[in-house]
Formats: C-alpha cells, structure tokens, sequence
C-alpha cells in the first residue's frame, strides 16, 4: 500500500490489525512525529515514508522480554549502560532515518534527537551501542538489509543482533577496528554462546521456555 497522506493510516490496534502486514505512505519527517504521537503502535520512518511492519507476535514479544532481562543482569553492576526497549527510537542521522529497535542499549548519557522545532525529543537517540532486531518473515529481507545498512551509519553503534523467532538463531555483526568493516558471527544452535559486547551469551538461555515447530 502507496499513499500520500499519513492521515490514511490507521490509528488504532484494532484498525491495524485489519490492515496489509506492511503500510508505508510518503511523509515529512515531521508528519512522522506527529503521526507517531497519535497511533497505538510502533512505526518508523524510512527513506522519506512512514513504515509499519507486521505487529508482535506472543514469541517476538517473550524474546524482548528475555532479553532485556538478560541483558539487564549482564550489565546490572555497570552504571554507565542503560537497556531500553522499543518505545525508544533510534535515529540515524546520516540517513534520516528512525527505527524501533526491540532493544537498545546506550552507555553514558542518551544523545536525544534535536527536532526541527529545536527542542530536544526525549524518545529519539542517536548513540545506540547495541541494537537488537527479532526477525519475522515480513520483515527479515529488510532489516538484514536496508536497517542493517543505516545501522552501521550510526557512529557509537558497536554491534547489530538479529534474533529469529522461528528457530534457534542469532547473528551478531560488530564493528571492526578498520573503518567500514563489520565482522559476522551466527549461532544456530541451544549449545552455542553469542557474544554480547563484552559478554557471552547462550542461546539455551535466550530461548528459554521457547517451543519450536
């Protein structure tokens, strides 16, 4: 679906959920604040249009849930890293670009997004170190591609996580210290660890209490 006006986008759950998994309509980048102020669900702003992907899942939503909760403990004796959720955006400046990561985490003080107004947004950031994005089949194509791109356009991000819900799979790319080059890494098994940062994490504890088809 191509439009023209944000204004044709459902507001609601309820209307969204009656809609195609993938809405985008051409948009300012103020248009999109304002429109994300008003609608009950996460939408982001890509090349130039607004962008909403399928909703959550019960598993897309148990697998942010666990790991804000391990990451939370990893770092818990580190007052200098802060986990956060989806309600918080990522912008990315040399794209324009603004993302709904399912989680984020900064070290130090949040960089928040200056808007046109000049006020500064208090749930857009610009200095992310980890992003993580659960992968469904609507969205893979895109965030392994297009969002990776404008993530690693992000000068303070270290490391992009991609976390599959349909299986046991994980895919860590960290930056290297050469310029434009970023190192992949995936683990595809319950027995594996991926590394975190500083720490390693295994995907039995990722997955805890997750049921596979």
């Amino acid at each position: 679906m191509t439009t023209t006006a944000p204004a044709l986008l459902p507001l609601t759950l309820a209307e969204r959920a009656l809609a195609p998994d993938v809405l985008h309509v051409k948009a300012t980048f103020e248009e999109y604040l304002d429109f994300a102020e008003q609608c009950e669900y996460n939408v982001e702003y890509v090349n130039g249009e607004i962008l909403s992907m399928s909703q959550a899942s019960l598993p897309h939503e148990s697998l942010v849930s666990r790991l804000s909760t391990i990451f939370n403990i990893l770092f818990d004796e580190d007052d200098t890293i802060m986990v956060c959720a989806s309600s918080i955006k990522i912008h990315v400046a040399a794209t324009g670009d603004s993302f709904n990561a399912d989680v984020s985490i900064i070290r130090g003080e949040p960089y928040y997004l200056r808007l046109p107004s000049g006020q500064l947004s208090t749930v857009e950031i610009t200095n992310p170190i980890l992003v993580v994005e659960i992968l469904s089949k609507s969205t893979q194509a895109f965030d392994l591609s297009d969002k990776l791109e404008a993530y690693k356009q992000i000068p303070s991000l270290e490391q992009v996580l991609f976390v599959s819900q349909e299986q046991p799979w994980v895919s860590a790319f960290v930056r290297s210290e050469t310029p434009g080059v970023w190192l992949n890494t995936s683990a595809h098994s319950l027995t594996d660890s991926i590394g975190v940062l500083t720490h390693d994490v295994s995907l039995a504890e990722v997955y805890k209490k997750m049921k596979f088809a």
